[in-house]
């Protein structure tokens, strides 16, 4: 292929890569969506074949084709299988079977089986490309696009390819969970509806208590106290003659009512259900001589002369009708009939309210179970527990029975929420709180104080009770729980507080007990007994976690910059960039301690933009001196999920004319792994501003090789425990080789962290390791004396 033929196809590729995210902006419906998309691949981007296509798991293992352009006729769309014969051997069949990409360069070669040549040959085809769509970690079917010419295909256009694939993918998943959105936001909206028309309909209810004696009264009042002849109400049957069942009549006998019901059959019955479903009465005269009237006979028995009929509907809808007879043949002139329709009216709204007086109990008793208890779980929430605790109190004071209370926190919830939605954390809380209430038993009573917080109050319980429940409901939650086939992580602290011991009413004992769960949270210890310093402790974490905000926000913190090394020419060629705090009254802050602390109270973002404006500050005015070295930017988990993120590096490099290149980032191997689908997305959107990755303290955690191989990052940092190692032990010395050789197979640079003596460094050269960092070549120096120790080095 020429370099102009293989330019006009990645020109297509790219055409159809902009018009399927055009699609995928504007799309609102799933099926529209493919249509267009196939439309975009022939129509704009000069292909000749599209089709998306969904893997059935029926016994055939059938393809169905949900939407096609091109050279495709229609009584083709659905013969396609993924089965492992040859029929399942096209391109389509092919991806889906195996999961990954199938790619037929030439359509007419021995490779592609003898019934997809025909078919191929039939429509023209030269190339044939099918990509797997992958939507919720679930293989959901294949796109396949068709070329003209042999040998279409090129690299970097099947890297375009690719991505449009990706890209549908997550279109169809985004599309999917909007659309669930949606509809959970509507049934929102329905029940706050309900709520608000409640107040309007009670004060409606004033003498009727029952339905039917209500209708009864109304059809009472029009005969023996208006002077009618006959009245009767009737509801309609939901069958298709639509039939009017009688609810309350007077005047009538049951033989007549009988006749009366088949009216729906008759002309007359048709035209009065036409006047109903438009809202209309419906006034007959001189009934006793009128042709179309099925009741002539009766009308002249029981001298009426005149009927109206008028619609009756209860809260918008039309539920039946009421028809009044009078004995005048020109009965119900214009102003009657007003006024009967006025108070049929206010007969469907007394109905409506009436009805809605039994909905409304039952909302009353909804609404109390919503304020004392929690919607999810169905378990007391925090206002119940606080009145449970502080009962269960006066009971032990006057007693003389001591009472303990456990708090147990989750980690990560805000991340789970974030990655899988609220409805499965809904389902993971469920099943949190199941396994905790089979622990409890009857030992106490559970409540849930929180989106991640349950509370185990327990009567005539002390320490030893209170510390042993708290380990066995943890050892429950160490296990993690399977939510629609994902295993999440359910593991957490517990922090426990006693009366009288640390606390005499109800918020004293929640207060504690949070402190005590904080503690355990900052110990990394799974159980916490409250202690008095703990009050104090608590105290000077919440001044210097305002101090630190207060740092952040005067840039009162200290840049340092740790050189890195290139091993094979040991020139500097970096440094990893460091934050100090030295406080006004603590003096030098330890950096373990001040960036836990972050993390925990979420300030470590803000800390993180610090470090990015400070690295890029020092870079430019390096650079002002003609010295130019990249500064690598750690980020942790949280920043991962600020929506902000991307915005703010563009911002930074912006605001100092900053090229990609002077920065690097930094992500620890165990963020990547508390959520990897998200983690790998911010990722790939990093790499789109062509910024370099590392992973850092690589070896910590536990990602499997296929996951490091989908990671768009350009280095590894192997953790400074295994290069600690090396020397005294010869699994690290193994561990660090083959993380070596496994980075270098990837195409991945490799640095070696805390390189502390020229034996470890020796021996990382003849690894052909690439870069080291550690004390060995020197401690973290202030950014303003780097570049002087850089120039000495030099």
């Amino acid at each position: 292929m020429s370099k102009q033929d293989e330019q006009q196809c990645l020109e297509r590729a790219l055409r159809t890569l902009s018009g399927c995210n055009r699609a995928l902006l504007r799309a609102t419906e799933e099926a529209a969506l493919l249509q267009e998309i196939c439309r975009v691949v022939v129509e704009e981007a000069g292909y000749c074949l599209a089709r998306v296509g969904r893997a059935e798991h029926d016994d055939e293992r059938t393809v169905t084709t949900l939407a096609h352009a091109g050279r495709s006729a229609a009584a083709d769309t659905g013969a396609l299988w993924w089965d492992d014969t040859e029929r399942g051997q096209s391109a389509t069949g092919t991806a889906i079977r195996t999961g990954a990409e199938c790619l037929f360069n030439d359509v007419q070669s021995q490779a592609y089986p003898p019934m997809w040549r025909e078919f191929a040959r039939r429509r023209g085809l030269g190339s044939v490309l099918a990509l797997p769509l992958h939507i919720g970690g679930e293989l959901f079917g294949a796109l396949s696009i068709g070329a003209p010419e042999a040998d279409a295909f090129g690299h970097r256009e099947l890297q375009v390819l690719r991505e449009v694939a990706d890209d549908v993918a997550f279109g169809l998943e985004f599309l999917r969970l909007r659309q669930r959105r949606e509809q959970a936001e509507a049934e929102v909206l329905r029940l706050n509806r309900a709520l608000r028309i409640r107040a309007a309909i009670n004060h409606a209810l004033t003498q009727a208590q029952d339905e039917a004696v209500l209708l009864q009264e109304v059809c009472r009042v029009a005969v023996e106290e208006c002077g009618y002849r006959l009245a009767w109400v009737g509801y309609i049957e939901p069958d298709e003659a639509r039939t009017m069942r009688p609810m309350a009549h007077a005047g009538f006998e049951e033989g007549f009512l009988k006749l009366r019901r088949s009216l729906a059959a008759s002309k007359i019955g048709r035209t009065m259900a036409a006047c109903l479903d438009a809202q209309r009465p419906m006034v007959m005269h001189d009934v006793a001589n009128n042709p179309g009237y099925p009741f002539r006979e009766e009308a002249r028995r029981r001298g009426y002369g005149s009927v109206v009929t008028l619609p009756l509907r209860v809260d918008g809808e039309l539920v039946g009708s009421v028809q009044i007879l009078a004995a005048e043949t020109d009965g119900f002139d214009e102003q009657e009939v007003q006024l009967l329709t006025a108070t049929v009216a206010d007969l469907g709204y007394g109905l409506g309210a009436l009805r809605h007086r039994l909905k409304a109990a039952a909302a009353e008793e909804t609404i109390r179970r919503m304020a004392y208890f929690d919607s999810v779980t169905g378990l007391p929430n925090r206002v119940r527990l606080c009145q449970l605790l502080g009962s269960a109190i006066d009971v032990a004071r006057a007693g003389r029975w001591p009472l303990a209370l456990v708090r147990i926190g989750m980690a990560h919830l805000q991340e789970l929420n974030a990655t899988l939605g609220s409805a499965e954390v809904d389902k993971l809380m469920v099943a949190v709180a199941d396994r905790l209430q089979q622990t409890v038993g009857h030992a106490g009573t559970l409540g849930r104080l929180a989106d991640a917080e349950f509370a185990v109050l327990m009567p005539r319980s002390g320490a030893e009770q209170a510390m042993g429940l708290a380990q066995r409901l943890l050892a429950a939650l160490d296990e993690p729980v399977d939510v629609a086939g994902v295993l999440l992580d359910a593991r957490s602290n517990a922090g426990v507080s006693l009366f009288p011991g640390h606390a005499a009413d109800a918020e004293g004992m929640l207060r504690r007990a949070g402190i005590a769960l904080a503690q355990a949270r900052a110990m990394g210890t799974p159980v916490v007994l409250f202690k008095s310093g703990f009050d104090r402790d608590c105290a000077q974490r919440l001044a210097l976690m305002g101090d630190l905000r207060k740092a952040i926000e005067h840039d009162e913190l200290m840049l340092y910059c740790q050189p890195k090394l290139k091993i094979a020419s040991a020139q500097v060629c970096g440094a990893e960039a460091l934050v100090r705090w030295q406080h006004d009254r603590l003096g030098q802050v330890n950096p373990g301690e001040f960036i836990a602390l972050a993390e925990q109270t979420g300030l470590i973002t803000r800390l993180t933009y610090w470090m990015l404006e400070a690295a890029l500050r020092h870079s430019y005015a390096w650079r002002e001196q003609g010295r130019a070295l990249p500064l690598s930017v750690n980020l942790s988990a949280r920043d991962l999920h600020d929506p902000k993120l991307l915005g703010r590096i563009e911002g930074a490099l912006a605001t100092w004319g900053a090229e990609p290149d002077w920065i690097e980032f930094e992500l620890t191997e165990s963020a990547l792994m508390l959520d990897p689908a998200a983690a790998l997305e911010k990722l790939q959107q990093l790499k789109r501003l062509d910024l370099r990755i590392a992973i850092d303290d690589y070896g910590t955690g536990y990602s499997s090789l296929s996951y490091l191989q989908r990671l768009p990052v350009d280095a590894l940092k192997i953790d400074q425990t295994f290069i600690r190692g090396m020397r005294r032990d010869a699994d690290s010395a193994a561990i660090v080789h083959s993380t070596i050789d496994l980075a270098h197979s990837l195409r991945l640079l490799v640095i070696a962290e805390g390189v502390e003596d020229d034996e470890t460094f020796s021996h990382l050269a003849a690894m052909a390791c690439d870069q080291a960092q550690g004390y060995c070549i020197s401690r973290p120096l202030p950014a303003d004396e780097f570049q002087g120790w850089y120039m000495g080095r030099a």
